[in-house]
């Protein structure tokens, strides 16, 4: 085995990367832990970037793929495999009526830019309204509804037909109002767009879909519980169609299966990712019969419905649902936030906030002012936490949060490591 400052040689000769640090190589990962070749641990955060929800490494998915690669590894979708039609089956069955109907892509981003166009297809328009701060991916439709400003920068111009609403974005209210005194404001300007009176977004008359994630991952910022009751009944009202992008909020992220049935919200469109394939690339995109009924695109992406990562994620959502891993994620999400508000740099803690496992710690100079602690200082802290054994992302609008999203495994002694090192890495930063 090469040893990391080998692979990372390289890697920085041959390997293109979005990010400027360096990364951490990784040789072996198993439940919530990733290990180097040197030996050193390092408890992940990230989930593999959110993907390896059930756990690294296992044991069914990987007797489900290697059982699955001595059948049939690859075939086009104008074929059908077991593996593909019983996720869909199962899918259905954990996803709330109508939503019945799964179309299969490679990952997340396909997956949005196939329900954009399912709702264009079904609605026959064009416009959509997305939330401020919102990421649903990196291909261009995609990336125009991504509210993000700094995934854009050399690409434009973009895709038309997207008008920006704001998000529920409680610490710093966009109104300045506070809940529950905005009387949620924010969800109420989803309907000025569409009637013509907001703020500033005009719309040409051709919405069709609003769509939102019902915990933005960008930051981890989790809207009060009924703001998405308000949003969908914004949507019955005027016969718009609510496209979910659970991509990261789904496979019992937040507590419950999906995040919307926290308050019994049935979105007409609900997209999924990350987890659909067991920690191989897959994607899905359900809906209903009637929209089904009409959504046709002549053909489909190569590897959409891939044998393999179907059977992964057949394998993982069987152990997810058997195990009823939500239950852990709601009770870890906890001590997760029990934990950051009682840390010995706890006056640095803006904000702890969790939904399940899904969510993050605002840093901020002062709680009073709320100033977003410096970049420069959230860079030096994620390097100490990473020399403490901990992988962890920032992000949010002011590039000061946390994101805390580990596989839902964590045990509670790994989520005091995980609170300690960070501790540990603030008070090293800020000298305090």
């Amino acid at each position: 085995m090469l040893s990391s400052e080998e692979l990372l040689k390289k890697d920085a000769q041959h390997v293109i990367r979005a990010w400027a640090a360096k990364p951490t190589v990784v040789a072996e990962a198993k439940g919530a832990v990733l290990k180097d070749p040197e030996g050193n641990e390092y408890i992940d955060c990230t989930s593999g970037l959110f993907a390896a929800i059930i756990g690294h490494s296992n044991p069914e998915v990987i007797a489900a793929v290697k059982d699955q690669v001595e059948k049939v590894t690859q075939i086009s979708a104008l074929q059908a495999t077991e593996p593909m039609v019983l996720l869909a089956e199962m899918l259905a069955q954990v996803t709330p009526e109508p939503i019945r109907k799964c179309f299969f892509t490679n990952g997340g981003g396909e997956s949005v830019e196939a329900a954009l166009k399912m709702a264009r297809q079904y609605t026959g328009k064009y416009e959509s309204i997305v939330l401020k701060n919102a990421f649903h991916g990196l291909s261009f439709g995609a990336l125009t509804a991504t509210g993000a400003v700094k995934y854009k920068q050399g690409f434009g111009p973009l895709l038309p037909g997207f008008l920006r609403a704001p998000h529920a974005y409680c610490y710093r209210c966009p109104f300045d109002l506070g809940y529950p005194a905005c009387d949620l404001r924010c969800a109420q300007e989803i309907e000025n767009i569409i009637t013509d009176t907001a703020i500033s977004t005009v719309s040409e008359g051709c919405i069709g879909a609003v769509m939102v994630e019902p915990v933005q991952g960008r930051g981890g910022i989790i809207p009060p519980d009924d703001w998405l009751p308000r949003v969908r009944e914004i949507c019955d009202k005027h016969g718009i169609l609510l496209i979910l992008d659970e991509i990261q909020t789904a496979y019992g992220r937040t507590g419950k299966f999906l995040a919307c049935q926290h308050r019994g919200v049935v979105p007409d469109i609900l997209v999924l990712s990350k987890n659909v394939g067991g920690g191989l690339p897959a994607g899905v995109v359900m809906t209903n019969d009637e929209i089904a009924g009409r959504f046709t695109t002549g053909t489909t992406s190569t590897h959409s419905g891939n044998a393999v990562a179907c059977a992964a994620g057949l394998a993982g959502l069987k152990a997810l649902m058997r195990e009823k891993m939500w239950e852990n994620a709601t009770v870890m999400g906890q001590r997760f936030v029990e934990g950051f508000e009682n840390m010995n740099t706890s006056h640095y803690v803006g904000e702890a906030r969790m939904k399940g496992l899904m969510g993050g710690i605002e840093l901020v100079l002062d709680k009073e002012t709320k100033e977003p602690l410096p970049k420069e200082n959230v860079r030096r802290i994620n390097e100490a936490v990473l020399k403490r054994g901990v992988i962890i992302t920032a992000s949010g609008p002011c590039g000061n949060v946390f994101r805390v999203q580990p596989p839902l495994v964590i045990t509670a002694d790994q989520v005091d490591q995980v609170v300690s090192a960070f501790d540990e890495a603030v008070a090293e930063v800020m000298g305090a």
